[in-house]
């Protein structure tokens, strides 16, 4: 038996043989496909967890952006309305209204902050009192300051929104890519300097942070002078008695709005000249983080650089555009309510009080103007673009 079963074996030596190599190669091919397919779905996890990693932080640092915008606000806003008196405007007036008042009734008349309150005196009164300014003096003035300021505001409020999501975008990219780096780094046993490139590096992002302090002291100046020359081309020849609706007011601020953005230097609004710099940096940072910025300032240089280029782009200026229509958009709205309730059409009077009443609402803590320009969807697009620009 054992010698019939030997003679089998030898005669089919070479099928075993054979079929044995057969099934040697497909256990290792199916090992290592399957090793494969291992790593293949480690990869996968690990891609997916980066892509995870990548959008929370995302998300967290437009967070961070609007909490930061809203910090700033109260100092930009508040320059605005010091160099943008309304009130004072204002009272002139309705101490005119209530001098006439008193002339004509032996002492009665009453006030109001209201600046419709005193829409029904002669707005066209040319008669100068005492060297005092007239009544259509300060009806003029009056239109071209409110005006003013409410524009000023969205202009400033936006570039502000625009200029920081740019800068914190800039910075949650480059902390990504040294965390990626400094984690490599650590895998091969690299530790040497990782604390002192830290302390460099939070110096550098301090003193770059530092440049809103540009917007917030010189660049709403300029903003302010580049807003007011549009709006006394633009509401010239219209007096406060003209009435119009919410369709006509919405073409003059488009004029407005055309005036205001021709030529308009995006850059040299946020952003100082080199020679003005360090100037700026002093204004924010104490002597000690100057030292240290001083010994090593190239990466300031490359992150101001590379924000330059981005606030210069096309991008940023459809951005901003995007930003003042969405504010404009509210305005004509509060507007168009104003409208609703005289048939539709309102004395410039009123649209003025209506504007000064918005200007108010970009003082309120949250203010609804930046919260609705931080929510258009041009401005994440842009974020986004910042943010994923490893290259």
């Amino acid at each position: 038996m054992f010698v019939g079963i030997r003679q089998f074996i030898q005669r089919n030596r070479r099928r075993f043989l054979f079929s044995t190599g057969v099934i040697a190669l497909v256990y290792f091919a199916l090992g290592y496909i399957q090793k494969k397919f291992q790593e293949y779905q480690l990869r996968l996890t690990e891609e997916r967890f980066q892509r995870e990693q990548i959008r929370r932080r995302f998300e967290q640092t437009q967070k961070d952006a609007l909490y930061t915008i809203y910090s700033l606000c109260p100092a930009l806003n508040g320059a605005v309305f010091d160099g943008l008196n309304v009130e004072e405007i204002t009272q002139a007036l309705q101490q005119r209204r209530l001098e006439k008042k008193t002339t004509e009734s032996s002492g009665v008349g009453s006030t109001t902050s209201d600046l419709s309150s005193v829409t029904n005196d002669n707005a066209e009164n040319s008669v100068v009192l005492d060297g005092r300014k007239s009544k259509n003096e300060l009806w003029t003035e009056l239109k071209i300051v409110s005006l003013t300021r409410l524009i000023t505001l969205v202009y400033c409020d936006a570039l502000l929104v625009l200029f920081t999501r740019l800068q914190l975008n800039v910075l949650a990219r480059r902390e990504y890519l040294e965390d990626a780096l400094q984690l490599a780094s650590k895998k091969h046993g690299i530790k040497k300097g990782i604390e002192m490139v830290d302390h460099a590096d939070y110096v550098n992002e301090q003193a770059y942070l530092s440049f809103s302090w540009w917007l917030l002291n010189r660049g709403w100046i300029q903003i302010r002078e580049k807003v007011k020359h549009a709006v006394e081309e633009v509401f010239e020849e219209i007096t406060p008695r003209y009435e119009l609706d919410v369709e006509e007011f919405s073409l003059l601020l488009q004029k407005t709005q055309l005036l205001i953005e021709k030529d308009l230097p995006l850059s040299e609004l946020v952003l100082p000249p080199r020679n003005l710099e360090n100037f700026v940096i002093q204004q924010t940072l104490d002597e000690e983080t100057l030292s240290t910025l001083m010994k090593d300032p190239g990466n300031l240089r490359v992150l101001v650089d590379e924000t330059a280029e981005y606030v210069s782009s096309s991008s940023s200026q459809i951005v901003l555009r995007s930003l003042v229509a969405t504010a404009f958009g509210m305005a004509l709205h509060a507007v168009g309510e104003a409208g609703s309730r005289t048939g539709g059409r309102v004395k410039l009077a009123v649209v003025l009080a209506t504007t000064s009443k918005l200007a108010h609402e970009f003082k309120q803590p949250g203010s609804e103007f930046v919260g609705a320009m931080d929510r258009v969807g041009e401005l994440d697009e842009l974020s986004a673009s910042v943010y994923s620009n490893f290259g």
